[in-house]
């Protein structure tokens, strides 16, 4: 199909009763075994992390994510003040298939899910997306016991997309069980090359069960963002004219998130919120005598993830996400200012049913709106709406220690508006994956991707591989 056609999306009934429709047939095919396989077995060649009601996706890393374009304005793909907003999620060097590319080729929401869930390990993505390029993403975590209740810890995230360009340190230190309470509390500070742009973070957790079966996790946080920059710019006496550009708030920017999970048995839950509260700030341009400008932001996040196990072999998950980011550039000098509101609503279900100990069908439908409002300065505002559905039924083979596999089939429908015309289009892939996973947390996996749309002329969209390890 011609990548700049305009295409309807795919109809949410058609998608909706294929997919059911291979999970009810795999479901039927391993509903009359589900007393066969022996607790023994089960134990000797499943994963113990990998049980039938383990995670099959979490927001967790959805809300990072969020968080971190409010704290790391620096490592946005157009910078801090570019016009182009604080999610930044258009770019001309995209084409139609970068959205595939990131869904289909970077970790996946399994492996998300494991990731969460570690305190200490190491995992780097990389695909290629053209001849020059290649998406890359790199995490680090690391936690390191320093006396009695004290803990250090380490975090690192490295980006190189289409959207961000980041390298973000981040160090803390957790005090478990504060003064004989239940709550453990978090101070951690986010490292920057700029100085004024270095983030500190406050936080509180605890975990409890009220059933024998059912458990709770809540943790808040406050983050103080550019929390030295009054103290460089006016404590020390920093002159404006030594930084490209000088940033003088009119009050604290502060933010704000928690997270709620809960679990039990046969299901599991999460809730994510955040918010920031609305900053604004004068930039001044000493050094290069460009026309300043006051600038207001905002950003505000909200998810909900519910995962049952309704049959032994049998998982689904539902999700919704929701986030906001407000800019408001007022710019009398120039008459550069606009107003910009960028919104992403995602609603999506997964789907996995274990065949056997070692094999697993997984299914995934989602869909996405990313509609966003600009006008210029005192002008009508004008909407862009950029919507996409997303489906995909995989074939995993994922042991405990051995040999692992995919073989997956992906369909993206997005229709991307006025604004960027060349994301429109619809394209159907296939994915094959190979790897081994060792008994020590190692984990390597290489895959290649194939154009269904072009397969007589052009079939080989590119390579990926994923490395990870736990400790």
């Amino acid at each position: 199909m011609d990548a700049g056609a305009p295409t309807g999306l795919v109809g949410w009934k058609a998608v909706g009763l294929a997919l059911a429709a291979l999970l009810a047939g795999v479901s039927l095919l391993a509903v009359p075994s589900l007393h066969a396989q022996s607790g023994a077995a089960r134990s000797a060649t499943s994963p113990a992390a990998e049980t039938d009601s383990a995670a099959l996706v979490t927001l967790a890393t959805w809300a990072d994510q969020v968080w971190l374009s409010l704290l790391d304005r620096d490592g946005a793909y157009y910078g801090r003040l570019a016009e182009e907003g604080i999610f930044q999620r258009l770019n001309p060097g995209m084409d139609h298939e970068y959205e595939l590319d990131v869904r289909s080729s970077l970790f996946g929401p399994g492996e998300d899910a494991r990731w969460a869930g570690l305190p200490n390990g190491y995992r780097v993505a990389g695909a290629s997306i053209s001849n020059p390029h290649i998406l890359n993403v790199v995490d680090w975590r690391q936690e390191i016991h320093v006396s009695g209740p004290v803990d250090l810890m380490a975090r690192y995230r490295r980006e190189r997309s289409l959207t961000a360009r980041r390298d973000y340190p981040w160090v803390g230190l957790r005090w478990r069980d504060v003064l004989g309470t239940p709550w453990t509390v978090r101070v951690g500070l986010g490292v920057h090359y700029f100085k004024p742009s270095a983030d500190v973070e406050v936080g509180v957790a605890r975990s409890w069960r009220d059933r024998e079966d059912r458990s709770w996790t809540l943790e808040v946080r406050l983050a103080a963002l550019d929390a030295f920059n009054d103290a460089i710019f006016q404590g020390l006496g920093v002159k404006a004219d030594e930084v490209d550009a000088h940033y003088d708030y009119a009050g604290a920017p502060l933010a704000a998130r928690t997270t709620l999970r809960a679990a039990a048995s046969r299901w599991r839950a999460e809730l994510h919120a955040g918010s920031s509260r609305r900053s604004e700030v004068q930039v001044t341009f000493p050094g290069t005598g460009l026309a300043p400008f006051t600038q207001l932001e905002q950003v505000a996040f909200l998810g909900a993830l519910l995962q049952v196990t309704p049959l032994e072999r049998v998982t689904l998950a539902l999700y919704g996400t929701w986030a906001r980011a407000d800019t408001e550039r007022r710019a009398p000098a120039s008459g550069l200012g606009f107003t910009l509101r960028e919104e992403a609503v995602t609603v999506g279900a997964r789907a996995r049913t274990r065949l056997n100990p070692l094999w697993a069908v997984e299914t995934e439908l989602a869909r996405v709106r990313r509609p966003e409002w600009r006008s210029p300065e005192g002008g009508a505002s004008r909407e862009q709406c950029d919507r996409e559905v997303f489906a995909q039924a995989a074939l995993v083979r994922y042991p405990e220690a051995g040999w692992a596999g995919r073989l997956a089939y992906a369909l993206l429908d997005r229709d991307a508006g006025y604004r960027a015309p060349w994301l429109t289009s619809q394209n159907h892939r296939l994915i094959t994956e190979a790897g081994h996973r060792f008994r020590s947390g190692f984990e390597v996996t290489a895959g290649l991707r194939w154009d269904l749309d072009n397969l007589a002329r052009e079939a080989f969209e590119g390579g990926h591989l994923r490395l990870s390890a736990a400790w």
